[in-house]
């Protein structure tokens, strides 16, 4: 079983993951995090220096490696899902779960803590990170709505796996 979480950077898809995982008794992995292991370069370094479509095509590179993994839960980039065929991909290869959290909310826990390695935080203030995440919630809701589960801000791992549970996506 591969679970895979998706949703607009910052919207708590690494945090729950791991804990997900913890619960579950399941690998986790996060995608960006592989990548910048794997090249050795922050994702800010990899926009910066090789520019977006190189750091998609990594990505979706990323995310084929992972067909041979089981009983995992996958974080995956915000904007993973919408770019070529990866939204297709996830849903063959596992189960999926949309976070939806409000580009406002998001954008306070961001602005909170000031994460200068996500590009999209980098330099920015309160108000172009709000533009930007409404921007990018415009783009990517169709891609994330596609996902086999959606759930809001504020539900708890324990609630994700009981609604799993009856789904019967896991027992």
């Amino acid at each position: 079983m591969k679970l895979f979480l998706i949703g607009l950077p910052g919207s708590g898809k690494s945090t729950l993951g791991v804990k997900l995982a913890e619960l579950l008794n399941f690998d986790f992995l996060d995608t960006d995090a592989s990548i910048v292991k794997t090249e050795g370069l922050t994702i800010n370094e990899i926009f910066h220096q090789f520019g977006e479509e190189y750091f998609r095509r990594l990505e979706e590179s990323t995310l084929k490696q992972l067909n041979h993994l089981d009983n995992i839960v996958i974080s995956t980039g915000g904007g993973l899902p919408c770019f070529y065929d990866n939204m297709n991909l996830i849903k063959s290869m596992g189960f999926s779960i949309y976070l939806n959290v409000s580009p406002e909310l998001i954008t306070e826990r961001l602005y909170a803590v000031n994460d200068q390695s996500r590009p999209m935080v980098k330099g920015k203030s309160k108000e172009d990170m709000l533009a930007f995440l409404i921007q990018k919630s415009a783009e990517r809701t169709d891609f994330y709505k596609r996902a086999n589960l959606e759930i809001s801000a504020g539900i708890s791992p324990e609630e994700v796996i009981e609604l799993l549970k009856e789904k019967k996506i896991i027992f």
